[in-house]
């Protein structure tokens, strides 16, 4: 067992809730693998306020880094020296090193979800139609991700048009005519719209183990065989939606490969070196028992 001492080096996960997060899991095994004197550990922040505060003691208790996750990767941006192409084109921050010019932010996720999507469907993304349910920090990411890589055309169904619309405003700004808003009204995405699709990625916690487990924004009937399914959800690793949409024919995709994909850019960021990502494929699939 490892036990901390004065030259650990520690990396923090912020967010609420975190009882379903297996980043520490991935990363302490990898720490364990190479020998490392680092540990990673979930700091479960309930406001703003707590959040800048911690942010602030982090070089203080040798802190090398950060993940952040729900519901803080837009509100961190505020409180951090500066930002990566990556999170600034998106707007949502998912990474946080501690450097000489201050807390810098970066964002992996959009990058993780395209490296597990290529690897999985060996589709090209070029020229899909691609339908996005939710527009927080992991749609933000992932849809940058996808219009750097050649989608068509985004469609983004959410329930709040404030923060669709900031959502589609940015797009605009880097691909002009390539995005709309649809509203979702507190129900599942109409089966015409999901009719359009060639790429149905959900980008919420619906679906996701607790309160939202077993549902689905998208009904049941509404898929046809070919189109490909995704969810950013890890836990459990096949949602409502990856099930049904299964049945239906589709080919689908777990959020665990995004979460192993930029859990290892992650790494490399904090470190300067690899992490090993068969190690932490290996690692989520022994967790789930598959």
């Amino acid at each position: 067992m490892f036990y901390p001492n004065a030259d650990t080096r520690y990396v923090v996960i912020f967010g609420n809730p975190l009882k379903q997060t297996l980043s520490p899991l991935l990363h302490n095994t990898v720490f364990e693998s190479k020998k490392m004197n680092n540990l990673y550990y979930p700091l479960e922040i309930q406001s703003l306020e707590d959040l800048s505060k911690a942010l602030k003691t982090m070089h203080v208790f040798n802190v090398i880094g950060a993940n952040v996750t729900m519901p803080y990767k837009e509100k961190v941006i505020e409180l951090l020296d500066g930002l990566d192409k990556s999170a600034e084109q998106c707007g949502a921050v998912n990474t946080i090193v501690t450097t000489e010019k201050g807390l810098i932010g970066y964002n992996t996720d959009g990058m993780g979800f395209l490296n597990s999507f290529m690897e999985e469907s060996n589709v090209s993304p070029e020229g899909k139609t691609l339908l996005l349910i939710g527009a927080g920090g992991a749609a933000k990411a992932v849809v940058f991700a996808f219009l750097n890589a050649g989608v068509s055309k985004v469609i983004v169904y959410n329930n709040s048009q404030t923060r669709a619309m900031s959502l589609v405003e940015r797009v605009e700004k880097f691909f002009p005519g390539k995005s709309e808003w649809r509203p979702l009204n507190n129900k599942p995405v109409p089966p015409e719209g999901i009719a359009e699709a060639d790429i149905i990625i959900n980008a919420t916690k619906v679906g996701m183990k607790g309160e939202a487990e077993g549902q689905s924004l998208v009904l049941p009937d509404s898929f046809r065989p070919g189109q490909f399914v995704c969810d950013v959800v890890y836990n459990p690793p096949e949602t409502k939606l990856l099930a049904d949409s299964k049945k239906a024919g589709c080919k689908t995709l777990s959020g665990d490969g995004m979460l192993v994909y930029q859990a290892a850019a992650a790494f490399k960021l904090w470190f300067g070196v690899d992490s090993d990502l068969e190690l932490m494929k290996r690692t989520f699939r022994n967790y789930f028992g598959f």
